[in-house]
């Protein structure tokens, strides 16, 4: 009398001594018949185990509402990585989970969601995982997240695609904006239509700017931005990192009041003539000057130019530069420089013998580096090194960027750019550096290198 074994990829149960809770294991076998009483431990014959891989399988049926329950309370990114493949590879899950991924490996068994093979090992126990398939009802999971990915995205793009057509279609420019500024915000809008992931907390901030630019709206902070749109304080607080990140010009970001009018900080051997009015800023450390004051322009009496995104990193840098026999000139540009930032770094960028790009090193410094690099004149390309703060031995290890991140994907795009080796650095890294406690060591570090 023979009996069938189940399904045709499984063979006998197996009966290991380690069998997690509610699993029962299945040998890993070709479909057919096997005889009553066949070997339900691995077999031997004068060397190695000839069944050495075992499937974990719930011992009953889940109730579909099991699995409902578990996909629903991971996040997004998580849902979107167990239903997107039908088989992982456990080094790509536990990449993906670390220490976490054996625990949920088993619970989304339990589940009905997935089978788990794992080696056997010598002493008839569980070994290594070897990777995970999507179940019977797994895959149904998989179609139907794969359906509301696909409406959603749509949706997604018709809303990118209004935002777009709102800004194109404006009858007058915002004071203060210019078009310019428009046009890097509908590249950072177009940006979001060409992403396999779509990244909807980017979108969202993107698309609420874009509005509130169309109906003239302002707002007293990022979070009064946040509360507007999603009657929450709090949701939105990183608006400001988000829009840096994105590229947006400082200008559009100050038009809605998420921070203070623009400035440029300006300090070292630089004069400044605003109006006809000549000013030595020498020994005044950093001095702030509104970017729309009336026909300013500056003039560099040194041979090297730093440029630095923050104004605490400006004035370190003035500080611990100031004794120098040749001091710089710093210029202070506050996160991305608007459209009359630009045209003073250029002015300056052509006076100089030596130009150092000192952003952070971080998605939002890439994209910073790499439009005040495009902004200098030509000539003055050829004398500009964007400098990486993260390469400081002693810089502050932030917290990793999530593997599911849109920055990884932003920051590849960014290899083939003037700001590459900057990018490469962050990618290598993983996490963003900030400058301020290590800028004085890196420039310091670079002034030295590039006198000798």
């Amino acid at each position: 009398m023979n009996i069938l074994t189940g399904p045709p990829h499984h063979g006998p149960v197996a009966h290991l001594a380690d069998i997690p809770l509610g699993l029962s294991a299945r040998f890993v076998r070709p479909a057919g018949r096997q005889a009553v009483g066949a070997h339900n431990a691995p077999r031997r014959a004068q060397g190695p185990a000839r069944d050495r891989h075992i499937d974990l399988v719930p011992v009953t049926p889940p109730e579909p509402a099991t699995g409902d329950q578990l996909l629903s309370s991971r996040p997004p990114g998580d849902r979107g990585f167990i239903l997107g493949g039908s088989r992982r590879e456990w080094s790509t899950v536990k990449e993906r989970f670390g220490d976490a991924a054996w625990t949920l490996a088993l619970e989304l068994v339990r589940a009905g969601i997935v089978t788990v093979r794992c080696e056997v090992a010598d002493d008839l126990t569980i070994g290594a995982p070897v990777r995970w398939y999507l179940t019977t009802a797994g895959r149904g999971h998989a179609r139907l997240h794969h359906d509301a990915r696909d409406e959603q995205n749509q949706r997604l793009t018709r809303t990118l695609e209004r935002a777009r057509a709102d800004i194109a279609s404006l009858p007058a420019l915002p004071e203060g904006i210019a078009r310019q500024d428009l046009q890097r915000l509908d590249e950072a809008l177009a940006r979001e239509k060409t992403r396999p992931v779509p990244a909807h907390r980017r979108i969202a901030v993107l698309t609420a700017l874009a509005d509130d630019l169309c109906l003239g709206t302002r707002h007293t902070s990022t979070r009064a931005f946040s509360l507007a749109h999603t009657r929450d304080t709090k949701t939105w607080d990183d608006a400001d990192r988000i829009l840096r990140d994105s590229g947006v010009p400082a200008t559009l970001v100050q038009a809605l009041g998420l921070h203070g009018r623009s400035r440029i900080g300006l300090g070292g051997p630089i004069t400044a003539t605003p109006a006809g009015q000549r000013r030595r800023l020498d020994g005044l450390g950093v001095v702030l000057l509104p970017t729309a004051t009336s026909d300013l322009h500056l003039q560099l009496r040194t041979h090297t130019l730093i440029m630095v995104e923050n104004l605490q990193a400006a004035d370190a840098l003035y500080r611990a530069l100031e004794g120098h026999p040749q001091p710089p000139g710093i210029l202070y540009h506050a996160g991305m420089p608007s459209r009359e930032i630009l045209q003073h770094i250029a002015e300056l960028g052509a006076q100089a013998d030596r130009i150092i790009i000192a952003p952070d090193a971080d998605l939002g410094g890439t994209r910073i580096a790499t439009a005040i690099w495009n902004s200098l004149p030509l000539t003055a390309r050829n004398n500009a090194v964007i400098c990486d703060v993260g390469q400081a031995p002693g810089h502050t290890q932030q917290d990793p960027w999530p593997p599911n991140s849109p920055i990884w994907q932003d920051l590849q795009a960014m290899l083939a750019g003037p700001a590459a080796s900057l990018a490469q650095g962050c990618l290598r890294r993983g996490y963003p550096v900030e400058q301020e406690g290590c800028i004085v060591d890196t420039v310091l570090a670079l002034i030295h290198t590039t006198s000798s």
